[in-house]
């Protein structure tokens, strides 16, 4: 199943307290009036995995990036600084 749990809303804003509300990529604090809305990407791409080291929280900007340039599985080449203190690469 790939779908969000029925809790995704706890979840995610979970992920946001603990980012402080900012993107863990860029830096930059969730602001919708210049595009920085703080979503949270599935680093599996798999909606119902929802443990700690797959969730990431980032601004929509970010995600798309990141969404653009990583697919899941794939061995990557990108040394993201959230990720390294996050311990995940």
């Amino acid at each position: 199943m790939n779908t969000y749990p029925d809790n995704w809303p706890e979840i995610a804003t979970k992920i946001k307290d603990q980012a402080d509300w900012k993107c863990e990529h860029c830096g930059h604090p969730h602001e919708t009036e210049t595009g920085h809305m703080l979503t949270v990407h599935h680093l599996d791409g798999d909606k119902s995995n929802c443990e700690y080291e797959n969730l990431v929280a980032l601004c929509q900007r970010c995600h798309l990036h990141i969404q653009h340039v990583y697919f899941p599985g794939q061995q990557s080449f990108f040394r993201y600084e959230w990720a390294v203190k996050r311990e995940l690469m």
